[in-house]
């Protein structure tokens, strides 16, 4: 599976940043196999073919602020107003590996390296609340890249970018204290052109919003840059080369009486404080003493292995990214909390342990995991599409060979504890109901051998 991966290096040449990414990863599930099966071995999902490019672009000329912000957003003044017919603001370099040149009435971005992202911000503004106008053409290179806009830039190591790439891919990141933190990431192939695209980018209060062709492409909350300056990034990933034309680059002051609802969260203390005895009642157990006692989805294929072994259900997963799902195939609860003990067995530390709840079929339940990497993830499917709900590492050292694991979800709210401790909550209410069950799966090393122990699930009395 891949994953988020942090800001490793900064190259400052001529006002115009470049950092290198071990991978400028794509973390949404779309593109992440992760399935599981009741009844057969998981197999990895394809990606979404690549659109094959075209030379059509935008034919309608859009409204600067759309339908759905009218009553939200109104134009203030103008901060940049930039048709690149001269340099300008904005620098340039021949570097061999990025670069940027103001060429035919456009500001053009190369990159010449794998796994790069490059910007370059106007160092005019800075301001809390702006709209951004702006269109992006793919010249040259891969359709996989990343294109796009910065704003509330404080420095290389502290703003928001919101990209698109010509393969589908809509991302808004965070670069925040030096790391990278992907706070939304998805195919949204329905919108994106291949080649030209018409980007605007709304930073209003906590809110961070993204429209690409006229259309609601993303938008996130997030509180911890509230000013800075603005620009335009582009990135690349596996194959190195990209070149991207900007034009039309318009920013305003964005009025309006905003509201900022989101506060960012402290890091989670919180100790499981449920009182499973006086408000809770035990519905199902299995310490897995006894092989074969319950229904659990079994495999025994090529890609994974479950087998009763130490009195303990075990799971060998051979395959590279590749989750496999095990359910009691016996119930179905709304509220519930599940408990159980997990082994690692072997030194693979990018691995993937956890429990599922509100399971209703294959392609429709919550997976909230961990790895002994510190990573924690918690994902919906619902008909079949990966949402994902959390994709982070965290600052907490789960490498420990055991680890008790609990789940609640009760009502809207999803909580993952380790050994006790909260360390994911996350609220979603597309699932209400559904079977519990065991998740463990790989990342790029296998095999992965986990074995799980006393098994207990808990419903309100």
């Amino acid at each position: 599976m891949n994953r988020k991966l942090f800001l490793i290096a900064i190259v400052l040449m001529l006002g115009l940043s470049a950092c290198s990414l071990p991978r400028l990863v794509k973390v949404d599930p779309t593109a992440t196999p992760k399935p599981s099966q009741p009844t057969a071995l998981p197999t990895p999902q394809e990606e979404p073919t690549a659109v094959v490019p075209t030379d059509a672009s935008p034919a309608v000329e859009l409204p600067l602020v759309p339908a759905e912000l009218a009553d939200v957003v109104s134009i203030g003044e103008s901060l940049i107003n930039e048709t690149f017919d001269e340099q300008g603001l904005w620098n340039t370099s021949d570097d061999p590996e990025y670069g940027a040149e103001v060429v035919d009435g456009a500001y053009r971005m190369n990159l010449n390296t794998a796994n790069w992202m490059s910007w370059s911000v106007s160092g005019e503004v800075m301001s809390e609340n702006v709209m951004m106008d702006l269109d992006a053409e793919l010249i040259s290179g891969s359709q996989e890249n990343n294109q796009g806009m910065i704003c509330r830039y404080l420095d290389d190591e502290n703003f928001y970018m919101l990209t698109v790439g010509n393969d589908a891919w809509v991302e808004i990141m965070k670069i925040y204290q030096g790391d990278l933190t992907s706070l939304f990431a998805e195919f949204v192939d329905a919108q994106i052109d291949p080649v030209n695209n018409h980007l605007q980018g709304f930073c209003i209060a906590d809110r961070i919003i993204l429209y690409v062709n006229g259309t609601l492409a993303a938008e996130v909350q997030d509180g911890d840059l509230v000013s800075g300056d603005v620009g335009l990034a582009i990135g690349s990933y596996d194959e190195p080369q990209v070149v991207i034309d900007f034009d039309n680059f318009f920013v305003y002051e964005a009025k309006g009486d905003f509201i900022t609802s989101f506060t960012p969260e402290p890091v989670l203390e919180e100790t499981f404080s449920l009182d499973l005895d006086k408000d809770w009642v035990v519905s199902y157990s299995d310490d897995f003493d006894t092989p074969n006692k319950g229904n659990w989805t079994e495999f025994n294929g090529d890609d994974a292995l479950t087998q009763w072994q130490n009195s303990r259900f075990a799971f060998d997963v051979f395959a590279e990214g590749i989750t496999a799902i095990s359910t009691t195939n016996e119930l179905s609860l709304e509220d519930v909390v599940v408990i159980s003990e997990v082994y690692r067995m072997d030194d693979m530390l990018a691995n993937d342990m956890g429990l599922v709840c509100r399971y209703q079929d294959p392609d429709n339940y919550y997976s909230l995991s961990f790895g002994n990497d510190d990573y924690l993830a918690v994902y919906k499917n619902v008909e079949g599409d990966w949402i994902s709900l959390f994709n982070e590492f965290v600052d907490v050292d789960l490498s420990a060979e055991f680890h008790k694991v609990a789940i609640s979800c009760i009502g809207t709210e999803l909580s993952l504890y380790i050994d006790d401790q909260l360390l994911v909550r996350v609220n979603d209410s597309d699932l209400p109901a559904g079977d519990v069950g065991l998740l463990a799966g790989t990342y790029g090393d296998v095999p992965v051998l986990l074995e799980f122990d006393n098994f207990i699930v808990y419903t309100p009395k």
